[in-house]
């Protein structure tokens, strides 16, 4: 294990954490984080997930200006998803994988499917956590459950406990956020 993965790690966990405790710090932090992914996922062909990290980069910025609308990310307000928004997301996350599995498979691409399916997914997901919904923490933990195989089998080992530690802060983020959200219908 390299350097480089143990900076992603660090990084990204960061992210996490802060971003459970809905601090704003989460996105300079995450940015650090997808440059040094990028860095480890290329030798890897995990062709996917370096691209994602380039959309992650540019949803960072996206999400700390969103974050910054003059409150501290902690006195915003949560939100539920509707059954129509969750259809919407699965129907992206699908078809925008199936297309980066089919277009990454003629490039020698390890694992092109799952590897776009998971990308899609995160990247949807992302977009979830900037807006602040809920469900955003659900959908990672399946996410984070599924790339903990793609990595033991592409043998990036910091990375499989990077993504087991994900799944545990994403069932903290899930109760912490939830908690808050029970907390703001009450007033």
């Amino acid at each position: 294990m390299s350097l480089l993965e143990w900076g992603a790690v660090f990084f990204n966990v960061l992210y996490v954490v802060l971003a459970a405790r809905r601090h704003i710090a989460c996105w300079p932090a995450g940015i650090i984080g997808v440059v040094l992914a990028f860095l480890v996922y290329i030798p890897a062909r995990l062709y996917s997930d370096a691209v994602l990290q380039v959309f992650y980069l540019v949803l960072s910025v996206y999400g700390w200006w969103q974050w910054s609308n003059g409150r501290r990310a902690s006195e915003q307000h949560i939100f539920r998803m509707t059954g129509s928004e969750h259809l919407r997301v699965i129907l992206v996350g699908i078809g925008l994988g199936l297309l980066m599995g089919w277009f990454w498979s003629g490039f020698g691409a390890a694992l092109p499917f799952v590897d776009g399916l998971t990308t899609s997914f995160s990247m949807v997901t992302t977009w979830l956590v900037a807006r602040r919904y809920l469900e955003n923490w659900i959908y990672w933990i399946i996410i984070d459950m599924v790339c903990i195989g793609v990595y033991d089998h592409r043998g990036i080992e910091a990375f499989v406990y990077l993504f087991v530690l994900y799944v545990i802060l994403s069932v903290w983020g899930w109760r912490s956020w939830r908690k808050v959200w029970g907390e703001s219908i009450h007033k």
